[in-house]
């Protein structure tokens, strides 16, 4: 099998619990042909080769005890975050999660108080809302600009929201769902405005390995010499599809802000990870550098793969080229219908996609296509939307 041929393998991911396939039989329609999911963000090909066998390898121990991490899981990340992202980090800079949205929650939580406002960049990734909401804090919205269909910061409306006393901001980069790598003179920026007005800075980077073509990314941890005010939320998850090990490396440079984060973590019995997930980390990080370079030129050619039809076969509908992940944010406001309705169309189609608004209210009429599949299974997707929607009245 040659290398790139493993991503366009068809795997059978329904009776496993798989989310993304079991909930699919809530909609589908009829029994003539499969329902095809793009919406959540997993992949629907297996991870490579060496992290599954070495999880094997440590089942076969047969033994399942509490664990803890390591000097060589804590090396593990030290080698890739050097050679991937070009910063350093200490062994004792990292606290382990659950989950990046759980990292987002507990820093929510513990570094701002009830009705503070926190400032999320429309359009975001929805739980960037609710781990919000639901510590009731106060959302500020510094929307993201469209500029010749490419999304950049308004760093004039950042400052004057940054100047009342705000007192955290969450930043998402790669961002999701508008698939931007951000260039370090636009990280830089965001850096330098939360110390100038004295803000912590939360970065999910969970896509932080899926840059796409000649992009190059930055981490905020790359301004840590700068500001230490900065919390950066990593995870394997997406990169090597292992989400469902639950396992997140969350880097903080500051000792405070670190022991009062890890000690959240600990109150709330949330600092034992998980064995699977810590292997899974080492494993993939230590031998799967080069599968994940071919899963990076799979991933562009799906992406000019549905930029191409899209042009060729909708030709009124906008979309973003992706500079990173493997979500394409695709605007469909020429149909004058809601996002939900669109969703609702697809479906009849079956095809599952996600609804735009609920990346922000000003986003309805725009919906968010994962493209982590197999290139066969990503054609009759696209087959379905254009049949779709050039029969929408």
């Amino acid at each position: 099998m040659s290398k790139l041929n493993a991503f366009n393998k068809k795997v059978d991911r329904k009776n496993i619990n798989a989310i993304k396939w079991e909930r699919l039989n809530e909609y589908k329609e009829n029994g003539k042909e499969e329902m095809l999911p793009f919406w959540i963000a997993d992949s629907d090909y297996p991870t490579d080769t060496p992290v599954i066998k070495g999880l094997i390898e440590r089942v076969k121990n047969g033994t399942f005890g509490y664990t803890s991490i390591d000097d060589d899981y804590l090396n593990t990340l030290k080698v890739w975050f050097k050679k991937r992202y070009d910063y350093n980090i200490e062994k004792d800079w990292v606290v382990t999660s659950p989950g990046v949205v759980t990292a987002l929650f507990f820093a929510v939580e513990l570094f701002t108080s009830k009705n503070d406002e926190v400032i999320v960049q429309p359009p975001v990734y929805n739980p960037f809302y609710n781990v919000v909401n639901n510590n009731g804090r106060t959302l500020v919205y510094n929307k993201l600009i469209c500029k010749n269909n490419k999304y950049v910061m308004d760093y004039v409306d950042l400052e004057k929201k940054l100047q009342t006393g705000i007192k955290m901001m969450i930043m998402c980069n790669p961002h999701n769902p508008v698939g931007r790598v951000y260039k370090y003179e636009e990280v830089e920026k965001v850096v330098n405005l939360c110390k100038k007005y004295d803000c912590l800075l939360v970065s999910d980077e969970i896509h932080c390995d899926l840059i796409l073509d000649k992009n190059v990314f930055t981490s905020a941890g790359k301004f840590f010499d700068v500001y230490d005010k900065i919390i950066v939320c990593t995870a394997p998850s997406k990169t090597f599809n292992l989400a469902g090990l639950e396992t997140s490396n969350i880097i903080i440079k500051n000792p405070e802000i670190r022991k009062a984060y890890a000690e959240t973590f600990k109150k709330r019995s949330l600092d034992v990870p998980n064995l699977l997930g810590l292997e899974a980390c080492k494993l993939a990080y230590k031998n799967s550098e080069n599968w994940l370079e071919n899963q990076l030129v799979h991933l562009s050619k799906n992406a000019k793969l549905v930029y191409k039809f899209f042009k060729e076969n909708i030709p009124f509908a906008k979309l973003v080229k992706p500079e990173g992940t493997y979500l394409m944010w695709i605007d469909l406001r020429y149909l004058n219908i809601p996002s939900s309705q669109i969703v609702s169309e697809l479906i009849k189609y079956n095809v599952l996609v996600n609804n735009g608004y609920v990346y922000g209210t000003d986003y309805d009429g725009f919906i968010r296509l994962n493209i982590a599949c197999p290139k066969a299974q990503l054609e009759e997707g696209l087959i379905r939307i254009k049949d779709c929607l050039n029969n929408i009245k």
